[in-house]
């Protein structure tokens, strides 16, 4: 038996391990606005059930109001009434285009009236209103600028825009706990219901930021004999994949000029107000300029989320950081140079819900029933993401530091 000499002070408890210890029933939760797009996405009840995992739908744009001249330029005079374009389907009889001049003129651009569509080969009347002949230089661009038909004359051609098929599919996420009926059965501290209640709370966090990666990152597939028993598996359809249109290289450090430059094709498309979710040095950099060039509003909390606001020329930004976005481990590749402008109303959350078998996100419990003395719970869901209106949305790249 060890003797102590002298005072007793609290280490001889603490070593004795007989000094009770004063536990929160609380844990600190770690990082409590993780995926911050889908804690948005839900409450604000963009959300509904399909009854399929396979889910479609048709998108339709309005007729382009540019066409393009083929390689080959056409001269600057009114003999040269042929031109060749990379879609012809773009025009009929009676379309009207404008060649447009250099940025630094300021006189008006040449009319031109379509006579004859074959194909990519339109006959055309140079110079309506001899504003004057411009060479179209090859592959030049040429805007379309409405009709013009003769009095009494015959119904022109309908030209339609075509409806595009899209589709997305419901991803199966699982995440799973295994307790002993034992460790069930015991009290520990910080954990007032026990230890298998608290996990299950830890692994929904967990379970929501699978869902939040899935809606940055996933890529639409289905593989019907992929699995590991050659059972069909799905994954669902993601921003980083969708966005194709809208991306603005930053160019390493991040400026006013470039962020005014991302801001006007965010905004071509859609309406004024948008989300940016972006990475912290992103966020700095505006933060950085807020005080002499940006209008920037301060913080409110939107369930749960703390949302900046930053008036552009073009529209409105709700900032959104996410710390999904960060740079990779031991200064390797990451997602720190990112951001997403998103129009919110064009994304939806789904969930697969038929035949009275409900898929959302929950909690099954002892799903295994193998005669162990223990439970093994799973948190499931057959979810996935329509992402609608790709031209709606826009992606920010390549921002390494920022101009302060």
């Amino acid at each position: 038996m060890a003797l102590h000499q002298g005072t007793r002070v609290t280490s001889q408890a603490i070593a004795e391990t007989a000094l009770i210890r004063q536990v929160d029933d609380k844990i600190a939760d770690i990082e409590p606005d993780k995926a911050a797009l889908i804690t948005l996405i839900n409450k604000l009840k963009k959300r509904h059930s399909v009854k399929s995992a396979r889910y479609e739908w048709f998108e339709r744009d309005y007729i382009p109001r540019w066409a393009q001249n083929s390689a080959s330029a056409v001269a600057n005079n009114a003999a040269s009434t042929t031109v060749t374009v990379t879609d012809g389907t773009l025009f009929v009889p009676g379309d009207m285009f404008v060649v447009p001049k250099v940025v630094s003129s300021y006189l008006p651009p040449e009319l031109v009236r379509v006579t004859v569509v074959a194909g990519d080969v339109l006959t055309v009347v140079r110079d309506v209103g001899t504003a004057g002949i411009d060479t179209i230089a090859a592959n030049g661009a040429l805007r379309l600028v409405g009709n013009a038909y003769e009095e009494n004359g015959a119904l022109p051609t309908a030209k339609t825009s075509a409806r595009v098929p899209k589709i997305t599919y419901t991803q199966i996420f699982r995440t799973t706990t295994d307790f002993s009926r034992t460790a069930m059965a015991s009290e520990t501290y910080g954990a007032p219901q026990g230890d298998r209640r608290l996990e299950h709370k830890y692994k929904l966090v967990e379970h929501k930021e699978k869902l939040n990666s899935a809606l940055l990152w996933g890529r639409r597939s289905e593989a019907l004999t992929g699995g590991a028993s050659s059972n069909p598996i799905r994954t669902t359809e993601g921003l980083r994949a969708i966005i194709s249109t809208n991306i603005v290289d930053a160019g390493g450090v991040f400026t006013q000029k470039k962020l005014d430059e991302f801001a006007r094709l965010a905004f071509r498309y859609g309406p004024s107000k948008k989300i940016l979710l972006a990475a912290p040095k992103i966020l700095g950099a505006i933060n950085a300029w807020a005080s002499a060039h940006l209008v920037v509003k301060p913080a409110e909390d939107h369930f749960g989320v703390m949302i900046r606001q930053v008036e552009t020329a073009y529209g409105i930004w709700g900032l959104v950081l996410d710390w999904m976005l960060e740079d990779g481990v031991a200064s390797q590749n990451g997602f720190g140079g990112l951001a997403f402008s998103i129009d919110l109303d064009q994304i939806s959350y789904l969930w697969l819900d038929n035949n009275g078998i409900n898929r959302d996100t929950h909690v099954e419990l002892d799903v295994v029933k193998d005669g162990k003395d223990g439970a093994r719970d799973q948190i499931l869901t057959e979810g996935g993401f329509q992402i609608k209106l790709e031209k709606n949305h826009a992606m920010l790249y390549n921002v390494t530091d920022y101009m302060q």
